[in-house]
């Protein structure tokens, strides 16, 4: 076989291949839009609603991104809000304990 038979038979190999992995894309986008048609119709079916934006309630304070917050101001709050919940539980601990005729425990007086 000359030379120039095996450039023609890699040439025809290399066409085919790339003609089968385009009609297999092309088939597979095919297949993955009518998916999508089918969500889409199944969603309007059910009637979900996209989810509006977000509208602050009247009261509630408008919190910056902690991203864009003073480091300082940042960890003071936090130790503020990591004491008020250990305020919390010890309250909760003490009501619960008299409810259920316990003593008290020394670590639940604040002053000692």
């Amino acid at each position: 076989m000359p030379w120039w038979s095996w450039i023609l038979i890699w040439a025809a190999l290399f066409v085919a291949a790339a003609a089968f992995y385009a009609l297999v894309g092309w088939r597979i986008f095919r297949k993955l839009m009518a998916t999508l048609r089918e969500a889409e119709g199944a969603v309007s079916a059910l009637g979900v609603a996209v989810p509006a934006a977000v509208v602050p309630v009247a009261g509630t304070p408008e919190q910056e991104l902690g991203i864009f917050d003073d480091p300082i101001r940042a960890k003071a709050r936090y130790e503020e809000g990591k004491e008020s919940r250990r305020t919390g539980r010890r309250e909760r601990r003490v009501a619960r304990r008299l409810a259920n005729g316990q003593p008290r425990a020394l670590r639940d007086f604040p002053d000692l």
